[in-house]
C-alpha cells in the first residue's frame, strides 16, 4: 500500500497542554526516569557552577551517569515528540513526551543537553523560536580542520562566554570521567534567568495533602518530591544540592565555597541521597521504637495493601520525606495519589488521628499484563500523574478505592484494631429507645445493607454462620405481576443458619444482606470529622459494618449545648447530663443518616454517600436540631433534680 503517514502540526500547544495537566515537579520525575531507563547507576541535580561564578546566575543542572547517547540518538531523543527510541503505546511504557512536556514550558530560552558515549561529547540546544512559538534544535556554526564551517545542530561541546561557562565542563566530573551519561542544563526565559528554583509560575505556596510544601521553590522541594514518589531507590543512587536558604545573599558564591567546611558569609549547599519512599516509613533507628507491625492484605481482586504501622517517636525527617502515615497507590516503583487526608483514611475504616499519624497504607493493584482479559488493572495516564482503571475491554475507569477501603476495613488487621481501640475515648452507642429503634429498623433495616458472608459452594472466604439468612426462592411462573424485593434478604430473618462473619471452616461469598441500622460515636476534634464540623459518616467502620456517624463532642456548638443543659441540673448529675445530651444528639444524626437510604431511589447513591452525608450536610442537620429540645426536657427532667438558672 502507497500512502502518506500523518504529520504532527501545531506540537507546541500539544505541549503547553500537557505542561498544564502536570503536577508540580513533573520534570523531576521524568529526568529521574530517563536516568533509570539509561541504567544509570547515579543521578544528580545539581547547580552549573560556571555560570555562578562568571555571571551570578544560578541554574539547574541533573547529571547521571547512564549509557549516554550518540549523536543520531541525542538529536533524534530531544527532537521527536513522541518518539526518541522508547517503546511507544503500550500502556505501561513511556511515550517518549514527559522530559519535553515538563522542561520546555519553562525553559523557553533553552534545554542544553550533553551526552557522553564511549568518551565522545554531543551537544544540542532544545528551545523555542520567538516569533513562532514552535520547539526545535537552534542551529549552530561548526568549523572542521581543514577551516570550513557548516550549520549543524548537533556538535562537540564549546566554550560559550556569552552563558558563562564551557559546555564540555558541565556536571559533575564523573560524567565525563566515565565517558558516559548525560548532563541536562536548564535555561529558562532568558541568558540571566536562574532555575535552581523550578518554575517561577509554580511558586505560590500551598500545602499538600502529605504535608509538603507545593512550591517549587521550597529548597528541598526536589528530595520532597522524589522520597514521596520512588518507593525504592535500591539500583540508584540519587543526590540533590539543596541551597540552604531561600535568601539569595546567603547563597555560595562558588563551587568551593559550596562544598567547603569553612564557616562564613555564604552558606554551603547540602548535598543529600535519597533514599525513597519506603525507607521512610520502617528504616531502623538507634533510640526509636520503630515499625510496630506491618503486613500485606490481598483483596478478593488480587490488589495488595501494604501496611505499616509505627510505634514509638517518629524521627525528625523536617521536610525531605514525609514525616507522617499516608494513603498512596503503588505502580511499578512509583507512588501515585499520596494523601494524608483524613477522609481518605476513613474510607479503610481508620478513623483516630494518633493511628493515622502512625499508619501508612500502600494499595498495589494489578498490572493490566498480570491478569486475564475481564479482570480489574491499572495504567497509568498519559501524563504519569495518575492511574486509571481497566476493566475487560474498557478503559480510563477511576480506580475503585472505595471498594478496596471497604474490603481493607471489612478484614482490618488485628494490630491496627486494637490501635484504634486505644485511642479512642468514648464508646461506641446506639439508639436506646426501643420504641423508636424498633420503627426505625421497620421502616430501614432491610435498606441498611452490609456485607456479611454467606455459605457458598464455590465461595473463596471462610466462615462459620451464626444466623439464619433468607432462604432461596423455588422460580414459579408468574401468575400475575409481584412486587420486587429489595435485593440481599434480612440476613438474619427466616431459613437455616448461614451467615456470619470470617473464620469457620465452611466456604462462604461476601452478599449484601439487610443490617439494621447505624451507629453513633462520640469522638474529639482529633478524630475523623472534618475540620470545623460536627459530625461525620463513616460507611467502612472496622467494628460496625453498619456504619457509624462519628459526633465532634468537643465542638464548640455541642460544647455549648451541653453546657446549656448541664447548668439546669444539679452538679452531681453533670456528667450524667452531658451523657445524655451527647445520647440525644447522636440518635437524631442516626435516624437522620438512616432515612437518607431513602434518597438513593430519588436522587442516586452517589450523592447520598458525597452529598446528603457528607461532614458538611451532617453539620448542618445537627444545627438544625431543635427537635433535640423537645426529647431532651422531658427526658432528663424525668431522671434528674432542676435546679434555679440565674
Amino acid at each position: 500500500m502507497r500512502m502518506e503517514t500523518m504529520r504532527a502540526a501545531g506540537v507546541q500547544h500539544h505541549i503547553h497542554r500537557a505542561y498544564r495537566e502536570s503536577g508540580i515537579l513533573q520534570w523531576v520525575r521524568e529526568t529521574y526516569k530517563n536516568a533509570e531507563e539509561a541504567h544509570a547507576t547515579r543521578v544528580h541535580f545539581g547547580i552549573e557552577w560556571q555560570a555562578v561564578e562568571s555571571k551570578g546566575v544560578y541554574r539547574r543542572v541533573i547529571a547521571d551517569d547512564g549509557q549516554g547517547m550518540t549523536a543520531d540518538e541525542v538529536k533524534g531523543f530531544f527532537n521527536t515528540y513522541g518518539g526518541g527510541g522508547k517503546p511507544i503505546g503500550a500502556e505501561h511504557e513511556n511515550f517518549g513526551i514527559g522530559s519535553k512536556t515538563s522542561l520546555l514550558p519553562w525553559n523557553p530560552y533553552g534545554v542544553v543537553v550533553v551526552s557522553w558515549f564511549d568518551g565522545d561529547a554531543s551537544m544540542i540546544w532544545l528551545r523555542r523560536d520567538p516569533d513562532t512559538g514552535e520547539y526545535g534544535l537552534v542551529y549552530e556554526e561548526v568549523g572542521d580542520e581543514g577551516g570550513d564551517t557548516s550549520l549543524e545542530i548537533v556538535y562537540g561541546p564549546y566554550r560559550d562566554d556569552e552563558h558563562g561557562c564551557d559546555w564540555s565542563q558541565v556536571g559533575p566530573p564523573w560524567v565525563r570521567e566515565g565517558g558516559h551519561g548525560t548532563v541536562i542544563v536548564l535555561l529558562g526565559e532568558n541568558a540571566e534567568d536562574e532555575t535552581v528554583l523550578g518554575d517561577p509560575t509554580r511558586r505560590e505556596p500551598k500545602k499538600s495533602a502529605v504535608g509538603a510544601n507545593q512550591d517549587e521553590s521550597n529548597i528541598k522541594a526536589i528530595s520532597s518530591y522524589l522520597n514521596r514518589r520512588v518507593w525504592e531507590m535500591s539500583d540508584l543512587t540519587v543526590t540533590v544540592d539543596e541551597l540552604r536558604t531561600n535568601d539569595r545573599s546567603g547563597w555560595p558564591v562558588s563551587e568551593e565555597t559550596a562544598y567547603s567546611t569553612a564557616k562564613g558569609k555564604h552558606r554551603r549547599v547540602n548535598v543529600r541521597t535519597l533514599q525513597g519512599a519506603r525507607h521512610y516509613i520502617d528504616y531502623p533507628v538507634q533510640g526509636k521504637a520503630g515499625v510496630a507491625a506491618k503486613d500485606t492484605v490481598v483483596l478478593q481482586d488480587g490488589t495488595k495493601i501494604h501496611w505499616f504501622l509505627w510505634s514509638g517517636d517518629r524521627p525528625s525527617v523536617h521536610t525531605y520525606a514525609a514525616e507522617t502515615g499516608y494513603v498512596s497507590v503503588l505502580y511499578r516503583n512509583e507512588l501515585y495519589r499520596v494523601t494524608m487526608h483524613h477522609i481518605t483514611y476513613r474510607l479503610f475504616g481508620v478513623t483516630e488521628g494518633e493511628v493515622r499519624r502512625n499508619l501508612w497504607l500502600v494499595v498495589e493493584p494489578p498490572l493490566s499484563d498480570e491478569l486475564a482479559e475481564g479482570k480489574i488493572s491499572v495504567y497509568p495516564r498519559n501524563d504519569r500523574n495518575d492511574l486509571l482503571l481497566r476493566y475487560g475491554a474498557s478503559a480510563g475507569h477511576e480506580l475503585p478505592v472505595n471498594e478496596w477501603a471497604a474490603e481493607f476495613a471489612d478484614r482490618m488487621p488485628e494490630q491496627i484494631r486494637v490501635a484504634l481501640k486505644a485511642c479512642s475515648k468514648y464508646e461506641v452507642g446506639s439508639i436506646s429507645d426501643s420504641e423508636w429503634k424498633k420503627r426505625l429498623e421497620d421502616r430501614f433495616g432491610n435498606l441498611w445493607k452490609i456485607l456479611k458472608l454467606r455459605l457458598a459452594k464455590k465461595g473463596r472466604e471462610q466462615s462459620e454462620p451464626t444466623q439464619p439468612g433468607s432462604t432461596l426462592r423455588r422460580k414459579k411462573k408468574a401468575s400475575r405481576k409481584r412486587r420486587r424485593m429489595p435485593p440481599g434478604g434480612s440476613g438474619g430473618g427466616k431459613g437455616d443458619e448461614n451467615t456470619g462473619d470470617s473464620g469457620g471452616d465452611k466456604p462462604a461469598a461476601k452478599k449484601r444482606v439487610g443490617g439494621g441500622i447505624p451507629h453513633y460515636k462520640p469522638v474529639g476534634n482529633d478524630s475523623t470529622v472534618s475540620e470545623g464540623c460536627i459530625a461525620a459518616w463513616v460507611t467502612n467502620d472496622a467494628e460496625h459494618p453498619e456504619g457509624v456517624v462519628y459526633l465532634n463532642v468537643e465542638h464548640p456548638m455541642i460544647e455549648a449545648e451541653i453546657d446549656e443543659w448541664v447548668r439546669r441540673y444539679a452538679p452531681h448529675q453533670s456528667d450524667d447530663v452531658r451523657a445524655a445530651v451527647i445520647q440525644v444528639y447522636g440518635e437524631l444524626l442516626v435516624a437522620k443518616v438512616a432515612h437518607s437510604e431513602e434518597m438513593r431511589r430519588i436522587v442516586g447513591g452517589q450523592r447520598v454517600d458525597d452529598g446528603l452525608r457528607s461532614d458538611e450536610a451532617l453539620t448542618m442537620a445537627a444545627l438544625g436540631l431543635m427537635g433535640a429540645h423537645g426529647i431532651l426536657g422531658p427526658r432528663l427532667g424525668a431522671k434528674f433534680t432542676k435546679v434555679k438558672v440565674s
